[in-house]
């Protein structure tokens, strides 16, 4: 057995209806938003900058940290570096710094959303990572944020006290982005994109859980929702900025994915209503992180390096190899929380951190997380990642396939969860690994899925081993009950089959939109993988995943 470091244990009030929950300060009372010691949180969302990052953190921690006047944390999120950035700071033991590291580049949207999750200052900020911008603007916002009472205090370019070295390409560029922005969500703000913003707590625990953008609209996200949920306080202030060329990763097709994003926060914001109707169902805390609840926790994986990332404070970790040893490490587990990873999967370093807290809440039993695939893998591989990772093709299993919203969940096959130990074992000793969130529901539990952790595992490669997943995925679906969705997908496949029989015209529309739903999957798989052979592959795969998934449910239905 290798065990972690000891830390504290957190208190939380079981009474609470929502999942915010206060937490026990250093003094043993109980504060309701976080850790009221640490002024300002400070998330720096990084990916491949290994030559300069412990230098640059050092900069931003001590330029902030001197404005402030008071404790602070630097969060540093690393996005999928795969230069050894994350191995670099981890080895510095920086003061006040803490260090995520994920094995998937998801963008800096998410980076900023899972360090901001993570945060427990009174204010929350974030900065990118190349000095282009001065740091030390973060402790002046917070300072006039917190004098004038503002909910936001974010930088502009167009602040006439500003300070910019920028070109005139990215001005006009930037000033037509503005315009479609201030149309579309009625912002009456000059500049949303700057990498220099900070916010309330109250902005953490209520809009974040809620955005859903992992790139380069995330600012308009946030600012957008965060004014449809009330906070309306916002302010633009100055920054200096020296535009250096040396981290910015916007180019053609970035401007192309952060235009259509915009259009889809729009629509998901005016038209669909998703982010108000999400918030109406469980309040405004109902889908906030509980903060303070560092239980022990005992990991049961097949490998020491599962835990090579986790950022915990109170675990240990228990080796096993078979189904039989999964169920003997839970009846003997130290901790009354396990976190089980499965074989071959790698966890983001806030696996725990961002599921334990939920099980504060007596009803939910289990919190689960997506698998998300590595892009270092075989082309096949890859290709079948970008299948699952797809709507079109994924179906169902997009989001646990590619972080997506959170949620109460009813079916989540998979071996990898963070579950209450005394629910687990209420469980036959048969259960399956695999089946144990469903079993939890059948039982009259509550499942919770989160996007702010992952697991990074290789999916089965196209085209047999991947197509045996898929079939062993519809059949477990058709031994369960019939959806709505399903029947949709059955009756599209019986047009397709069959449609030409009634009207060869609309069948030939359907046909010809099929097809092209299918080739633009492809086309959008090669430019995530950057590979034109997973995108004709992953094209090629879409009706043979489709037609297997509807053959593997027939074949449950009929064993149901």
């Amino acid at each position: 057995m290798l065990s972690g470091c000891v830390g504290h244990t957190g208190r939380v009030n079981p009474e609470l209806r929502g999942f915010a929950a206060p937490t026990a300060s250093a003094t043993g009372e109980l504060s309701p938003h976080g850790d009221e010691a640490i002024a300002l949180s400070v998330v720096v969302p990084v990916y491949n900058q290994v030559g300069s990052i412990v230098h640059n953190i050092g900069v931003i921690r001590d330029r902030v940290s001197a404005g402030v006047g008071a404790p602070i944390e630097v969060i540093v999120v690393s996005d999928g570096s795969i230069d050894r950035t994350q191995e670099r700071l981890m080895s510095r033991d920086l003061p006040d710094v803490r260090v995520l590291h994920y094995d998937r580049n998801l963008g800096k949207g998410y980076a900023v959303k899972v360090g901001a999750l993570e945060s427990r200052g009174r204010w929350v900020g974030y900065v990118d990572a190349d000095l282009d911008l001065d740091p030390a603007g973060l402790a002046e916002y917070m300072h006039i944020a917190e004098r004038d009472g503002l909910d936001f205090a974010i930088g502009s370019k167009r602040h006439p006290d500003s300070r910019v070295v920028y070109p005139r390409s990215r001005r006009i560029a930037s000033w037509l982005f503005q315009q479609l922005v201030r149309l579309l969500f009625r912002l009456n703000v000059r500049d949303t994109q700057v990498g220099l913003k900070i916010f309330r707590r109250e902005v953490a625990e209520q809009v974040f859980p809620m955005l859903l953008v992992k790139r380069y609209a995330f600012d308009i996200e946030l600012l957008a929702v965060g004014r449809a949920f009330g906070f309306r306080r916002l302010r633009e202030l100055p920054i200096s900025l020296d535009y250096q060329f040396t981290g910015s990763g916007v180019r053609p097709v970035a401007v192309a994915v952060a235009l259509v994003d915009t259009l889809a926060v729009f629509y998901r914001l005016r038209i669909l209503r998703t982010y108000q109707r999400k918030r109406d169902l469980v309040g405004p805390h109902g889908w906030t992180r509980p903060s303070g609840h560092p239980q022990h926790v005992t990991i049961i994986a097949a490998d020491k390096e599962a835990a090579r990332w986790i950022d915990w404070p109170n675990y240990d970790l228990v080796l096993v190899s078979t189904p039989v040893e999964r169920r003997e490490a839970a009846e003997s587990a130290n901790g009354k929380t396990l976190a089980f990873i499965e074989p071959g999967a790698v966890p983001s370093g806030n696996f725990v951190s961002a599921t334990v807290p939920f099980l504060s809440r007596e009803e939910v039993a289990a919190v689960v997380t997506s698998n998300v695939a590595p892009v270092d893998g075989s082309v096949r591989e890859r290709a079948a990642a970008a299948v699952r990772e797809s709507r079109i093709g994924g179906g169902s299993l997009y989001y646990r396939s590619m972080p997506g919203n959170i949620r109460y969940v009813r079916e989540f096959p998979s071996e990898s969860y963070v579950v209450r130990a005394e629910s687990l074992l209420r469980l036959p000793r048969e259960t399956e690994a695999a089946r144990v969130p469903a079993a939890l529901v059948d039982a009259g539990d509550m499942v919770v899925y989160t996007p702010e952790a992952f697991l990074v595992k290789p999916p089965p490669p196209l085209f047999a081993p991947h197509l045996a997943q898929t079939f062993r995925y519809g059949r477990s679906r058709g031994e369960r009950r019939l959806k709505i969705s399903t029947v949709i997908a059955f009756g599209a496949a019986l047009f397709l089959a069959f449609g030409w029989l009634l009207s060869t015209w609309a069948w030939l529309i359907v046909f010809v939109v099929y097809i092209c739903a299918a080739v633009s999957s492809g086309a959008l798989a090669a430019l995530q993988f950057r590979s034109l052979r997973v995108g004709a592959l992953a094209a090629a795969a879409i009706v043979p995943t489709h037609v297997t998934y509807l053959a593997g449910y027939l074949v449950g239905t009929a064993q149901r």
